[in-house]
């Protein structure tokens, strides 16, 4: 699947009869017969992308099926209905992957946004495990002269949150559209914090406490306008 995290170090192979030609590094596991969906990629046959997912809680740490996962819910290789089908029909009790992925499931409902990065991850998991109040992810609104997508909001509240990368936020075209963009929020009633990766990495309470202290300012105030 190209899922990043992995090489070819960490290849897992299936067959259905004793395979030949293969390096010994390689990871071998028999099954009596081929997985339904397998189909070839360059002249290998592959298993499909849900059934993959499925065994890989058998072999790495939950965390990092979790980054598989929501990367390939972000490149849309995968849905989640069809995840919940796979875990139905191919999950097997007792079996590491199967409890993993399931746990994970649970965890994603109807109109879950995975992380588009490694910082809106680590974003929404301080965010999201801590006792400030649930928020939506990747939040569009309408500026006055364009929709924008907030990384975090707060809706009711008012206050919109960007994490900045270089990558994307960076270039002094996008130093200046961000500037003008919150202006145009800012004059309809809502405010925009920015934090960067240093920001939730080294003072993670720093960014709740200011958050948290947003919030609470913007309950005492005038009612902030979602549009």
């Amino acid at each position: 699947m190209g899922l990043k995290g992995f090489d070819v170090a960490d290849l897992h192979a299936i067959a259905t009869k004793s395979p030949r030609r293969l390096p010994d590094w390689a990871h071998i596991h028999h099954i009596a017969a081929a997985v339904p969906g397998t189909r070839p990629i360059a002249g290998i046959p592959v298993t499909p992308p849900w059934i993959t997912l499925i065994d890989l809680g058998s072999q790495v740490p939950a965390a990092q099926v979790e980054r598989a996962l929501d990367e390939a819910l972000r490149r849309r290789i995968v849905s989640l209905p069809q995840l919940r089908w796979a875990l139905a029909t191919f999950g097997r009790p007792h079996h590491r992957g199967t409890s993993v992925l399931r746990s994970l499931l649970a965890e994603r409902g109807a109109g879950y946004a995975p992380p588009e990065s490694e910082m809106e991850a680590m974003f929404y998991a301080l965010l999201e495990g801590s006792d400030l109040p649930r928020g939506v992810r990747q939040f569009w609104i309408w500026d006055g002269e364009r929709w924008r997508r907030l990384d975090y909001a707060f809706p009711e509240d008012g206050l919109g949150l960007e994490f900045d990368g270089l990558a994307t936020h960076g270039t002094r075209e996008a130093f200046q559209d961000d500037r003008a963009s919150d202006r145009r929020l800012q004059i309809r009633h809502w405010r925009v914090l920015r934090f960067t990766w240093e920001d939730g990495t080294r003072r993670p309470q720093q960014v709740l406490a200011e958050i948290r202290e947003m919030l609470s300012k913007g309950r005492q105030g005038r009612p902030f306008g979602t549009n």
